[in-house]
């Protein structure tokens, strides 16, 4: 449920050895209900998936077959963080409400659907249980991973956190001459043909 994959790694440089920070971007995967948490940090360039342009058919089915759900179940108390993980009874039902919800959340958005009701609406009532597709590009990442990689983050941003620098460490950057572009999604072949060509709007366009 929680993934992180680097899709470009470029750092700028010449031919006098000077060179530029690392830019990275990233193809992310996490649970909806901690997108807010991950749009506070304004330095990131973000794009992500809509409840607004995906089909209701296709978000019910995700929504069955793979809500997104916490991944620790922490008790109640005072405070932003969660106590200790409950245990036996407790963490069954826990789990079972939840699932319960999502099952109940999915009959409601295919009912709306059936009525004729647009997916902008008939999705939201989907979106506590739905799994965020989001595509992430920046080049400072310190403050973001002292916040998160902590004991005081909610567990499902630490994972996503911990998955990304993970991916971002064992990552190698392309020596990107200056004057070219970091090009997401680009294949080294596609790079050289339109390099040749030194059509480079169109790789950005890409």
């Amino acid at each position: 449920m929680i993934e992180a994959k680097v899709i470009a790694h470029s750092v700028a440089h010449d031919d006098r050895g000077n060179h530029g920070p690392e830019l990275f971007t990233l193809a992310l995967k996490y649970p909806r209900f901690i997108h807010s948490e991950f749009m506070t940090h304004r330095v990131f360039s973000r794009n992500a998936a809509s409840s607004r342009a995906i089909p209701v058919s296709k978000m019910i089915e995700q929504v069955r077959n793979e809500p997104a759900m916490p991944i620790y179940w922490g008790s109640n108390k005072p405070g932003m963080q969660a106590g200790d993980e409950l245990e036996g009874t407790a963490l069954e039902n826990a789990k079972f409400w939840w699932l319960r919800a999502a099952t109940q959340a999915a009959e409601v958005a295919e009912a709306m659907a059936k009525d004729g009701l647009h997916k902008q609406v008939a999705n939201r009532v989907l979106e506590p249980f739905q799994i965020m597709q989001t595509v992430v590009t920046a080049t400072e990442w310190e403050n973001f991973f002292q916040l998160r990689i902590s004991e005081f983050a909610q567990p499902e941003i630490k994972a996503l956190a911990v998955a990304m620098k993970e991916a971002m460490t064992n990552s190698t950057p392309f020596q990107m001459p200056y004057g070219e572009y970091h090009v997401p999604y680009v294949t080294a072949e596609e790079r050289d043909e339109y390099k040749s060509r030194k059509d480079w709007r169109t790789l950005c366009m890409v």
